[in-house]
């Protein structure tokens, strides 16, 4: 299979920035490594050559200054080339994030492990936005805000890795994405990880969830701009006294997702921070 690679060098001072505007753009992640000190490589793999080119051209308008380089790469295997960088990703105590082939190699140390087939779809716990959601969810078991009884919604599954730490932990829920590669690679998730009986997957937005349900857990790693114009229609969603995790969020949009919410009645939330990144959670 021949796939369209395109090579990004970003300034390490805008790396994080520059991550979330890929985040935008791109839903099934990329490789990130540093080049030198002050600059950070971004490596996207492409199926289509007019996706590839329309990031290209996007980035060239948007950032004149990072170099970006496009070659054919012949993939044998899309999904072994994986194997090369995928390292397993410890949250907290709690949670193990690891590759389905390290499942007998992997000492996990008594956490609970979250078998995760890297393909296609966003959400393999190496992305500050994911791992902030995962730390989220921890602490709110920790504090028992949530527990076995609560019902959850993870908007944005992706690959299903926060509807699948939900279920690891004894909750049932539903995990929704409005694209078809990302539902199938969530599904086959709960599958490997013998959770499926536990997760409802849906292609679509909010809109297709069931109508007046609400649920004690929403997650949604998405994006601010969304999460502002969704905030009505989400705290809706929340049970008396549920929790509610966004993430998606840079630094510089907190507060303006924050005053989203408290205009519909939620108090402050607490932050959770990785880098440029920020993960808004009330319980």
């Amino acid at each position: 299979m021949k796939l369209l690679r395109v090579e990004l060098i970003v300034a390490v001072e805008a790396e994080d920035v520059f991550a979330g505007f890929l985040a935008q753009r791109v839903s099934w992640g990329w490789e990130m490594e540093p080049r030198d000190p002050t600059r950070t490589r971004f490596v996207i793999y492409f199926e289509k050559d007019a996706d590839a080119q329309n990031l290209v051209q996007e980035v060239g308008k948007a950032w004149p200054n990072v170099r970006c380089n496009t070659s054919t790469f012949e993939d044998r295997d899309w999904s072994q080339s994986w194997r090369d960088f995928f390292v397993p990703v410890r949250i907290e105590d709690t949670f193990m994030v690891l590759p389905p082939w390290l499942d007998r190699e992997t000492d996990t140390a008594g956490l609970i492990p979250l078998y995760i087939e890297p393909k296609m779809a966003f959400g393999s716990g190496h992305h500050a936005t994911t791992a902030l959601c995962l730390r989220a969810v921890a602490m709110l078991w920790r504090k028992q805000a949530v527990s076995r009884q609560t019902g959850f919604l993870d908007l944005g599954t992706g690959s299903g890795i926060l509807a699948l730490a939900c279920s690891k932990l004894g909750m049932s829920g539903t995990a929704l994405d409005i694209d078809p590669v990302a539902v199938s690679n969530a599904q086959e998730n709960f599958a490997l990880n013998g959770v499926a009986n536990k997760v409802v997957v849906q292609k679509g937005g909010l809109e297709s969830f069931t109508p007046n349900q609400q649920v004690g857990l929403l997650l949604a790693n998405i994006l601010a701009g969304p999460l502002v114009r969704m905030a009505p229609a989400l705290v809706r969603r929340l049970e008396s006294g549920g929790s509610l995790v966004l993430s998606g969020i840079l630094r510089d949009q907190a507060e303006r997702v924050t005053n989203a919410y408290r205009d519909q009645g939620l108090s402050l939330p607490q932050e959770l921070v990785e880098g440029e990144w920020v993960a808004l959670i009330w319980d």
